[in-house]
C-alpha cells in the first residue's frame, strides 16, 4: 500500500469520526437552543473542527509541527476543548443527574486531570519551541 494512500485511509477514518461527533452537537443546538447549550456545544464544534484539520495536517506534514501555526493552532483547539469540557461539568455538577456521589467523584476526577492535562500540554509545546528557537530569530 501506497504511503499516500495510507495517509488519505487515516485522514478519511479520523474525519469520519469528527463529522459524526459534529453533527451529534449540531443537532443538541437545535434541539435545545439555549445560551448554555451554545456555550458548551460551540467551543466543542470548533476543537474538533480544529483538531480534524491539525490531525490531518500532522498525516500530510509531519515534519511541520515545529512550525509556530502548528502550535497556535493546537494550543487553539485544546483551548476550545477545555472550554467545553469545563462548562459541561460545571452544568452536570450542579444538575440533578449528579446525585449519586460517584458521579461527582468522578466529574472532579476528570475536570482536574483535564486541566492539569492542559497545563502539561502548554508547557511542553511552549518550551520546546522556545527552546528549539533560542538563538535564532525566528518569528
Amino acid at each position: 500500500m501506497s504511503s499516500s494512500r495510507f495517509k488519505t485511509w487515516c485522514i478519511i477514518t479520523f474525519s469520519m469520526a469528527v463529522i459524526a461527533i459534529v453533527i451529534r452537537a449540531i443537532w443538541q443546538i437545535v434541539v435545545i437552543p439555549t445560551p448554555k447549550t451554545m456555550l458548551i456545544f460551540v467551543p466543542l464544534i470548533v476543537a474538533l473542527i480544529g483538531a480534524d484539520a491539525l490531525i490531518a495536517y500532522l498525516v500530510v506534514k509531519p515534519e511541520k509541527t515545529k512550525s509556530l501555526p502548528f502550535s497556535i493552532g493546537m494550543t487553539a483547539a485544546l483551548s476550545a476543548g477545555l472550554l467545553a469540557g469545563v462548562t459541561h461539568f460545571y452544568r452536570f455538577i450542579i444538575s440533578t443527574q449528579a446525585d449519586p456521589f460517584f458521579s461527582k467523584v468522578i466529574g472532579w476526577l476528570i475536570v482536574l486531570s483535564s486541566i492539569s492535562a492542559y497545563g502539561i500540554f502548554l508547557y511542553l509545546i511552549w518550551s520546546l519551541r522556545k527552546g528549539r528557537n533560542n538563538g535564532q530569530q525566528k518569528v
